[in-house]
């Protein structure tokens, strides 16, 4: 399949109080059309760091990011800009909802078109996700598990290549955490995207197809991952 998403040899350091710290060190990967990439590894390890950059939220101190084969290094801010807005998809684990809008105009105001263009679109998705009858509801008014559910359409809406997704359900409980990864996966499928989660949850990593693992900034393929066996027609 073909990859939507890619480094080549990427490094990107922090500065610490004693200097620079290297949070990913040499990482080179892909992410297919329509896979479930789960992103694992200790607290300090890179991981987040990692997505960042592959959601061009930070720039690399060496090595590049290609999003559908385009290589994004040289690009100036408006071009990032435009290409993370249309092509890439962010779930954060604290939702990031906006309190004074509604599920609805939260959804909406992330469409290219703006907010007006794409309230047809989230309603649509709000439906899609189980929120059809919380369209007017504010955050506040929502269940943790119900904002989350506004995120993932949110994330969609553009029918990104591929959404980014950090501890998209590190605030839930096992329960919702379930019913959110459906929501989230089941939603890309429909999209035809890619999915690249950072999780510690063990039940999380597991409904991953491959499962990469990341310790001292490095990465690598977890080769004992077994990936989840489709259902017999």
């Amino acid at each position: 399949m073909e990859a939507v998403l890619g480094a080549r040899r990427l490094s990107l350091s922090h500065q610490g109080p004693d200097g620079p710290v290297a949070a990913v060190r040499d990482v080179s990967l892909e992410v297919a059309a329509g896979e479930i990439v789960a992103l694992v590894g200790r607290s300090g390890s890179g991981k987040t760091s990692l997505l960042m950059a592959l959601g061009l939220l930070a720039t690399p101190g060496a090595g590049t990011v290609l999003v559908e084969g385009r290589d994004t290094a040289g690009l100036g801010d408006a071009e990032l800009s435009a290409l993370r807005r249309d092509r890439i998809g962010f779930v954060f684990q604290a939702f990031n909802l906006l309190p004074q809008f509604t599920a609805q105009e939260n959804v909406a105001m992330a469409h290219r078109s703006g907010l007006r263009e794409g309230a047809e679109r989230a309603a649509r998705l709000l439906g899609e996700v189980g929120l059809g009858h919380r369209l007017r509801h504010r955050p506040q008014q929502l269940s943790a598990g119900e904002q989350q559910r506004v995120a993932v359409a949110r994330a969609l809406v553009n029918a990104p290549a591929v959404v980014l997704a950090d501890e998209p359900t590190g605030n839930l409980d096992a329960e919702t955490e379930s019913d959110v990864l459906d929501v989230l996966t089941t939603g890309a499928a429909g999209s035809g995207c890619a999915v690249l989660l950072v999780t510690h949850s063990a039940g999380v990593a597991s409904r991953a197809g491959r499962v990469l693992r990341m310790a001292d900034g490095l990465c690598a393929e977890d080769l004992e991952h077994d990936a989840p066996r489709k259902a017999a027609p």
